[in-house]
């Protein structure tokens, strides 16, 4: 008997499992095994004559011989895995909906804890689409942790070069005759003195000074004159005050201040 539009309806369930089993035709860094849920191992026969007439590119389709745990058959269909097999897939999903109807679909895969819906964007990075790699979940999850540690090792450095001349620029009402960023340091030269100091934030002085648990009531009483006369000559208009193990750099006409730490 032929097929006719909505002969499956409320037959097939809305869920699509990619890559949750081991293909027949091939090994799994080169196929990938997509799986329809039925209701019944009829409606799975014929879903599975359907696509196995379809003008979609499949290497192999069958049917579950029995029901799964929860009580469903499947319908397998293995398609090669390359650059857009997604985009494949998604088109078998429209010659689905000619028989089942539209449905709201989402997508299951070792990859990811929860659905994906198959039309999230997101749905890219849990499904493996390059030819002859297959990761193993914990593969995966290592592979995103050192992107993520990467993405966030630059987003520093953008932050560091973004804050290095806003901190130069800071600096443009004091002595100084010249102001380098380097490293994380700050190297400070006036007509007689120079000096280093590590820079650990920058920023709104109440905020910065929480987020690192400093309290102006900590100031020293046993500082180093010294020094501090030095970095207050350099400074001019600028004030450096010692508070626990750090010198803070502040200039009274603004909000802002520089929180460093002396080089050892």
């Amino acid at each position: 008997m032929t097929l006719r539009e909505g002969d499956l309806q409320n037959t097939v369930l809305k869920k699509i499992s990619i890559d949750e089993f081991e293909p027949k035709t091939g090994k799994s860094e080169n196929v990938m095994v997509v799986g329809f849920h039925v209701n019944d191992q009829h409606p799975g026969k014929d879903l599975y004559k359907y696509l196995n007439n379809s003008i979609a590119e499949i290497r192999d389709v069958e049917v579950s011989p029995n029901p799964n745990e929860d009580g469903y058959y499947m319908v397998f269909l293995e398609v090669d895995r390359k650059d857009g097999v997604l985009d494949a897939v998604k088109n078998i999903v429209k010659e689905v909906e000619n028989l089942a109807g539209k449905l709201k679909w989402s997508v299951s895969t070792p990859l990811s804890e929860e659905l994906i819906e198959l039309t999230d964007e997101s749905l890219n990075t849990y499904v493996q689409q390059q030819t002859g790699v297959f990761l193993s979940k914990n593969d995966f999850d290592q592979q995103q942790l050192e992107a993520k540690q990467v993405e966030e090792e630059n987003k520093l450095e953008e932050e560091a070069q973004s804050n290095t001349g806003k901190i130069l620029e800071f600096l443009q009402d004091s002595n100084l005759l010249e102001a380098g960023i380097n490293d994380g340091k700050l190297v400070m030269r006036d007509r007689s003195n120079v000096a280093e100091l590590e820079i650990i934030n920058f920023g709104h002085g109440p905020d910065v000074m929480s987020s690192l648990g400093i309290a102006e009531s900590a100031i020293k009483t046993d500082f180093d004159k010294t020094t501090f006369d030095k970095f207050n000559s350099m400074l001019g208009e600028m004030r450096a005050i010692p508070i626990d193990e750090y010198v803070i750099i502040y200039n009274p006409a603004h909000k802002n201040i520089l929180i460093t730490r002396p080089t050892v």
